[in-house]
Order: structure tokens, then sequence, then C-alpha cells
């Protein structure tokens, strides 16, 4: 079934031109709508993410052929609905400084990503293809209308700003001086910082869930969680029903990872807990380093909060985004941005390990001209489905060998097996082999 699967499912890709202002790489998408994926079973343990936007994507994507980065996104629904991904998280929907890490008026969705009106199309359709897209929640600091302080859309007083924020500091700063409390997480120096002890702006945020909701986002994904106290994730996540719900806790440290999550634990009415999810940095470094140089005894064991007990589902594994990808930026890690072989081995292991895997848009995309990358991600994605690979899915590690010489190898779920490392490997036993390449071989019983 595998095989048959692998040899016909997957999306061709066809090539053209160059755009215009040749940012981007324009794409012909030639393939059979298979309408809404037969894996789609509305639970996110078993869900294949996406972040559709890169840094700079807003201006990339205005070509001849695209108004906008909304109006580009929605060209690819139906190929990724068709390649079994399940959420797609979009960029900052409110109206702000270039990308929306500066959001200006949170109730304002007309943004340098499109209009209010592309926003609903595009989510719209994505729900017709049974998608969930996620939101881009900004919610640490805000940019003043005229000024460093004057908020509106929603209108906020000074208590709503930090006190000890570089408003009240800076002596070059102009407006109202902030009058809230003291600043309870890591600061940020490019806006002012939110007071969220205020009932003001707790109020004002969760009224912003419910606009968001009301676009039809289901899922969010929370920005600089390090400048605010978990709990307060916990309680807007409280205030709205979500799928899905993440934060950028940007830490390497699993520990560190595991006790941001548990603090954002809350009790719904029925007396149940839940608590975010969190990005996998933990993985997203030890994975490059494994991969980049060779080191793969970083894979052995305790390399992720992935597979921590209990945290498979709270885990989003990743390679790259659009903080760390160097498109558009020279700020970034730029462990895998460049370089397509290491990159297919990266997804190789995303893709059939736990945790919740997010896939690149850039990657996805742009990175490889010839479509074979995303050939293998789309083969990699069937092969997670088909053989049920999930967030919680168990990992025994078979040998994990250091050196070009080396390779990593694992047991999933005692039923598919992988290898990474440029040195052959023969697996003893029943093994049937469902796909290789450069680096990497996967085999099933």
């Amino acid at each position: 079934m595998i095989k048959k699967l692998l040899l016909f499912g997957y999306i061709i890709i066809a090539i053209s031109a160059c755009s215009k202002n040749d940012k981007i790489i324009e794409q012909e998408e030639v393939f059979t709508d298979k309408g809404t994926s037969v894996f789609a079973d509305n639970n996110p343990y078993n869900d294949v993410m996406m972040q559709a936007f890169w840094w700079d994507s807003y201006s990339d994507s205005k070509t001849s052929n695209y108004n906008s980065f909304y109006d580009f996104f929605e060209d690819k629904i139906v190929g990724l609905s068709n390649a079994h991904i399940d959420a797609i998280w979009l960029p900052p929907p409110s109206e702000g400084e270039g990308m929306g890490y500066h959001p200006r008026k949170l109730f304002d969705f007309n943004s340098e990503h499109g209009t209010k009106e592309e926003l609903e199309s595009l989510i719209t359709f994505m729900k017709s293809r049974k998608m969930h897209p996620m939101a881009d929640i900004v919610i640490n600091h805000r940019i003043g209308t005229s000024n460093w302080t004057d908020f509106t859309e929603p209108a906020w007083s000074c208590e709503s700003i930090c006190i000890d924020d570089e408003g009240f500091t800076d002596p070059n700063a102009f407006g109202t001086k902030p009058c809230g409390d003291l600043d309870e997480g890591e600061s940020w120096g490019g806006a002012r910082d939110l007071n969220h002890k205020s009932l003001e702006v707790q109020n004002g945020i969760k009224d912003y869930f419910i606009r968001l909701k009301a676009l039809g986002f289901d899922s969010w994904r929370y920005d600089f969680v390090k400048g605010l106290p978990a709990k307060y994730i916990g309680e807007y996540n409280k205030s709205t029903p979500y799928y899905l719900s993440v934060g950028e806790y940007w830490d390497g440290d699993i520990n560190a990872l595991k006790g941001w999550i548990d603090n954002t634990k809350f009790t719904t009415s029925n007396i149940l807990t839940e608590e975010s999810a969190a990005f996998d940095f933990a993985l997203k470094y030890k994975l490059g380093d494994a991969i980049v140089n060779k080191d793969y005894s970083l894979l052995e064991s305790n390399n992720s909060l992935a597979r921590e007990s209990g945290y498979g589902n709270k885990s989003i594994t990743f390679l790259d985004n659009h903080d760390t990808g160097c498109i558009n930026r020279t700020d970034c890690d730029n462990l895998f941005s460049k370089n397509v072989n290491e990159l297919t081995k990266g997804y190789a292991y995303l893709l059939t390990h736990p945790g919740i895997p997010m896939i690149w848009g850039y990657h996805y995309f742009f990175t490889d001209t010839t479509g074979s990358l995303r050939k293998d991600i789309d083969e990699f994605i069937l092969i997670r489905k088909e053989m049920g690979i999930n967030a919680t899915s168990s990992v025994q590690v078979i040998e994990a060998i250091n050196g070009s010489s080396g390779y990593y190898v694992a047991e999933i779920d005692s039923k598919l097996l992988i290898k990474i490392g440029d040195a052959p490997y023969i697996p003893s036993g029943t093994w049937i082999e469902l796909k290789s390449g450069s680096g990497y071989s996967i085999w099933s019983k």
C-alpha cells in the first residue's frame, strides 16, 4: 500500500521562470485535486503543520500574478491539501510595521500581507479543505499610532504600558508616559511592553481573540512568550476555544521548555486541564548539529522535547522558520536554509519521529528549484500518515555512530525503521524499503 501511494500519490511540480521582481520563483502546480485529505481527523496529534511565510514575504509575493501574500498563498492551498498538510501558520494579521511583529492597530486586519477581504477569502478556502488556520499572536508589545504610546483600535491608557518600558526611561521618547506595573518578563526595545496585569489589556486581548475567531482562525501561535508570564497564555487560551496553541519560547533547554508548557496550564469549566505546545528549539539545534557536523550521538537520547515522556503532543518540531532561516535577513543561524541534501535528511527525521512536525513554506516552495525536495517532503508525509506515526510515537534508537562513516538508526512504533547518515546500513529481519535517498533510508515491516 505504501509503495503504491508513493508512486502515484505525490504532487508533480513544474517550475516556471522567475517573477518580474526576481525575488520569488513562480510555480505552476500540476495535480489532480484529491479533495479533503483521507487522513483528516481533527486531531492535532496526527497533524503536519506548515509555516506559510518568510521574512519580507509580504513584498516578495507581490508579482505580476499576485496582488498580495494572501493572494499568492491561496493559490497554494489545493496542492497543500493534496499533500496532507493539516494546519497553516499565517503571518501576524493586524496592521503594523512590515511583517507585523510590531502591531499598531490590533483590530485592523488590513496589513502588509493583504486586505481583510483577502485574508477572509484565504481562511474560508483553507477551511473548505479541512485545514486549520493559525494566527500569529503578537501581544507582548505594541507601537503607537502617531507617537510612542498613543494606542488606537483598541485605545488603551498609560496603564497598559509597563512603567519600566523605554517609553519611560528613554529621554527621546515622546507621547504619554507609561504608568502601568513593572514588566514581568523580558523587555522588547523595539516597541512598548504591555502590562498584562491590567484588566484593560486583558479584556482587549480577549476581544482580539473573539475577532480572530470571527475571521475563521482556530489556532494560535504566540510570539516572544518570554516577554510575559506563561500564566497569561493560559488565561488567553482559556478565554476562546482553539484547535492548537503553540508558544515561541526560544530556548534550547528541554527543562526550560517543559517548565514554560507546564505554567500555561489552565482548567476549563468541566475540570479539564490543558496547556500550550512549544516549538522544539532543543531538537532544532541538536538535529542541525547532528546532520551538518555528523555528530549523530546528539540524536541518541534526551535530544528533544518531543521525546520527553508526556510532551510529544506539546512539541512542534521544525528545522527553520522566518527568524532562523537566512531569507532576506542576516541575524539568523542558517543551519539548514541553503543545503537541499541536509534539508532532506532533516525532514526525513522530523516526519518519521514524534512531535507535531512543521514544514517551512520557503523550504517547500523555493529552496530547491528542481522540485525534488518538495517531492521528498510529500512522500515523507505520506509515509507518516499511512504508517500512523504521530506526536506521541515511541522511538527506539538502534545505533548512533558519529563521523562520515556513521549514522543514526531508530525504530519508530516497532513498525518503521529510519537511517540518517551517508554510510550504508542493512537492517536485519524482514524490513521492506519504502524510500531512500542521499543520506537516508526508510523501511517498514
